[in-house]
């Protein structure tokens, strides 16, 4: 027999699993801090892997904790000097110690242009500050099951290079990812997961190309903690409505004597 305290269980049950479906399901939000007058802020846009694309100017400019704590992934990068490189890493790390994922992308790594800071210290950047020089042009995967790869065709991955690029060494502990197929390191992964750095512009540059734009927003997506809270979508009154009429339906059917099951023996 059906009782409204069995009702109640199978609704709150149900309601449950919903809310944790919708938060596994939440994009992120995400934060690029630039130095740099030319985000790729459409780009990461159209690539359908974040709720939402803000921009801040660190030419002229340090967010505080406060801001990047509004975003769940951050992307730091720099073409021209930040206005304090010091104090951007520094909350950089601060970010990082409160949950965040930030990314690191070139120049970000190379002198005199680069993101210094905590950032830049053991546990944080997998990749460290070394000397400038070309690279190949090319992308090696050396983890090539890594999500950053799915759905990325590295051999069609074209981006822009010069000679002011990093030749970072890889940090102890951290994860190697891609190289330039000629022994420079382009992407890895902290211990922790929640910082990588990328040697790579993500500026609009016209060799950064539609495949290149891909793989930029799986490096800055692929690896993250939690969605924060408020990026979770919450169901309007009327889908509650719904949601409640539709559970309270399985409710009663996986309770029933002819339908005893799983179900019905959670909602005990």
């Amino acid at each position: 027999m059906v009782t409204i305290e069995r009702l109640i269980r199978a609704v709150v049950l149900g309601g449950a699993l919903l809310f944790t479906a919708a938060a596994a399901q939440a994009l992120p939000r995400l934060l690029i801090v630039a130095a740099d007058s030319d985000p790729p802020t459409a780009q990461m846009t159209a690539s359908g892997q974040f709720e939402s694309v803000a921009v801040f100017d660190a030419i002229t400019g340090t967010p505080t904790l406060a801001q990047l704590l509004q975003y769940d992934v951050i992307l730091a990068y720099s073409n021209s000097s930040p206005q304090d490189p010091v104090a951007l890493g520094n909350v950089l790390a601060d970010a990082v110690d409160a949950g965040r994922v930030v990314t690191v992308a070139t120049y970000g790594m190379s002198q005199p242009w680069a993101i210094t800071g905590r950032i830049q210290t053991a546990g944080y950047n997998p990749l460290g500050i070394a000397t400038n020089g070309l690279v190949s042009g090319s992308l090696t995967a050396v983890v090539p099951t890594d999500p950053i790869f799915n759905g990325v065709a590295l051999g069609s991955v074209s981006y822009f290079f010069n000679s002011n690029f990093a030749h970072p060494t890889l940090v102890p502990g951290a994860t190697l990812l891609a190289t330039d197929g000629a022994g420079i390191n382009m992407i890895a992964r902290s211990a922790s997961g929640r910082v990588t750095g990328m040697n790579l512009f993500p500026s609009v540059e016209t060799e950064n190309n539609a495949e290149f734009f891909r793989l930029v927003a799986n490096v800055v997506s692929s690896s993250r903690g939690p969605v924060s809270s408020s990026s979770i979508p919450i169901p309007t009154l009327s889908q509650w409505s719904l949601i409640l009429m539709a559970l309270s339906i399985v409710g009663i059917a996986a309770c029933s004597p002819r339908l005893r099951g799983a179900a019905c023996l959670l909602a005990a």
